[in-house]
């Protein structure tokens, strides 16, 4: 990602900014309340798996979260003992087993198109790997870069700086139920991958973008026009669901998961903010593929039952994208988010509240009214241009990763996402667990998915 932000663009970005931001200060334009969508409240149920917090479900999605999260720290460990065993994920084969890893898909992927190479041949068609090519010589130049040697497929699937997919890096598992669980699978989405510099920049481009129509008028995260996004979030859950090779929705038609199956979606840190928009994702394309005039996405009669679980969330949208949320979320109980209460990372990015945020609750031709709009307008013109000029940047610098399922239907892409809140918020039932001191020298020890391992069987083995 070097070079991604040049002085060059900063000069453009700041001079855009301040003539966008003059613009937006002398504005009047009447805004509306927010209006959250009527739903169908037997759709409400249908879509939304058996609800409630339940200590089984917590434990084993925790260590769903420790297997793709801890995956450094178990290479760190010379050889098994103890503090292997604190960084080995504890998965019951008896209840869930692996129906699909990303990361093992992108590393035979690799071998096969570097062998492709050494023996003078190319990719040929859409269908196969030429898509790609940037994906897998971005593993190519950092495994140069940091002098990682690649002789086998296992090399790149044990390194979590090379075995991500898409330009953020991202990678996902999905499990199968098994005996008492027979029926139901659960998407595992990893979470920041800090020694991998697109997979950390995610976090960093929290820019605000509308949640409705996001990159094609078949993908919406939300159905409220005020709903705002954490835009790294957004972007890397686009491409985690639509991926053609990699992603969720391909992988779900690829395994044959069949329609009215229960479908977890949990994940922690940044992928526990990716499972409450992948979740938010489901629920729409489920809801308007059966409402709507279309089936953009094929899913028609799917009718999958979600719950998800976070841990560690950062908030991935603001303050009416969680209200849409919990419009289908809180009577069945169906997303649970688990936060450390001494844990920085569920506390950003940080809100920042103006009075913008508050210009749709106060509606009419008042002189208070439209003293509030004119005043909101300057900090909303500012805060939408940033968005508009990073957006920008985001997008152009996530040009050729893949190809998309459904492409055609996804069509437009590439289309101007700006929002203007910042007032992030978290989205789902919170339930907070309570953190004790830790090793000094560990910044982040109360983020460690291992460490809400414990937590949550210390403090949350009973259900709430």
């Amino acid at each position: 990602m070097r070079g991604w932000i040049t002085p060059r663009h900063l000069s453009r970005l700041g001079a855009v900014v301040c003539v966008v931001a003059i613009i937006a200060g002398c504005s009047t334009k009447r805004v509306f309340m927010t209006d959250l969508p009527s739903l169908k409240t037997s759709y409400v149920d249908d879509f939304a798996a058996p609800g409630g917090y339940l200590p089984q479900e917590a434990q084993a999605f925790i260590e769903f979260c420790v297997d793709l999260d801890n995956q450094d720290d178990r290479n760190k460990q010379a050889s098994p003992g103890p503090a292997a065993q604190v960084y080995g994920a504890r998965i019951d084969p008896e209840l869930w087993s692996i129906a699909y890893d990303s990361r093992d898909a992108v590393a035979k992927d690799y071998i096969e198109y570097r062998n492709r190479g050494a023996q003078g041949g190319q990719p040929a068609s859409d269908d196969d790997l030429a898509y790609w090519k940037k994906l897998y010589e971005k593993i190519k130049d950092t495994a140069a870069d940091d002098r990682i040697p690649i002789n086998t497929a296992d090399d790149i699937r044990r390194n979590p700086d090379l075995n991500g997919f898409g330009p953020w890096q991202n990678a996902w598992t999905l499990y199968r139920g098994v005996g008492p669980n027979a029926g139901r699978y659960a998407i595992a989405i990893r979470g920041t991958v800090f020694s991998n510099a697109p997979s950390a920049i995610e976090d960093a481009i929290f820019q605000p973008l509308s949640g409705r129509e996001f990159l094609s008028h078949a993908v919406s995260f939300s159905q409220t026009r005020d709903a705002s996004l954490h835009g790294g979030f957004a972007h890397a859950s686009f491409t985690l669901l639509l991926d053609r090779r990699y992603g969720i929705l391909q992988t779900l038609s690829d395994q044959h998961v069949p329609a009215g199956s229960v479908l977890y979606i949990v994940g922690h840190s940044q992928g526990a903010a990716m499972a409450t928009l992948v979740h938010a994702f489901l629920f729409n394309a489920l809801y308007q593929a059966e409402t709507g005039p279309g089936d953009p996405l094929g899913l028609r009669g799917a009718r999958y039952r979600l719950k998800s679980y976070a841990f560690a969330q950062p908030k991935p949208g603001n303050y009416p994208f969680a209200a849409e949320f919990s419009r289908y979320t809180q009577r069945p109980d169906n997303a649970l988010v688990i936060n450390n209460h001494i844990d920085p990372v569920p506390q950003v990015p940080l809100t920042l509240q103006s009075t913008g945020d508050l210009e749709s609750d106060f509606v009419g031709h008042t002189f208070t009214a439209r003293l509030l709009r004119f005043v909101s307008g300057a900090g909303k013109g500012l805060r939408s241009s940033l968005a508009w000029v990073f957006d920008y940047f985001t997008r152009e610098s996530a040009e050729k990763y893949g190809n998309f399922y459904h492409g055609r239907s996804l069509q437009p892409l590439g289309k101007d996402q700006r929002g203007s809140s910042w007032n992030f918020v978290p989205a789902g039932r919170v339930i907070l667990v309570y953190g004790t001191r830790g090793p000094p020298n560990d910044l982040f020890y109360q983020h460690h998915a291992t460490t809400y391992r414990e937590l949550i069987a210390a403090q949350l083995a009973t259900a709430r």
